[in-house]
């Protein structure tokens, strides 16, 4: 079983694919803890919809990284 990662602030969980995927993408692919969406986006001094729309965008370049 795929063990459930959680936000390493806020602790929510499950964390999705795409979460997982973009802090690899945008913080340090080598991370073992992650941000949940929202506090990425805090983390990163942006909005939640502009990571949304970086997860589209590297879904469609066609990275592996999101679901």
């Amino acid at each position: 079983m795929a063990k459930k990662h959680e936000c390493r602030v806020c602790g929510k969980s499950p964390l999705t694919r795409n979460e997982i995927g973009l802090n690899k993408k945008l913080v340090n692919p080598k991370m073992k803890e992650f941000f949940c969406l929202e506090c990425l986006a805090e983390f990163l001094e942006c909005e939640t919809d502009d990571l949304i729309a970086k997860i589209e965008e590297f879904k469609n370049e066609g990275c592996t990284l999101f679901g």
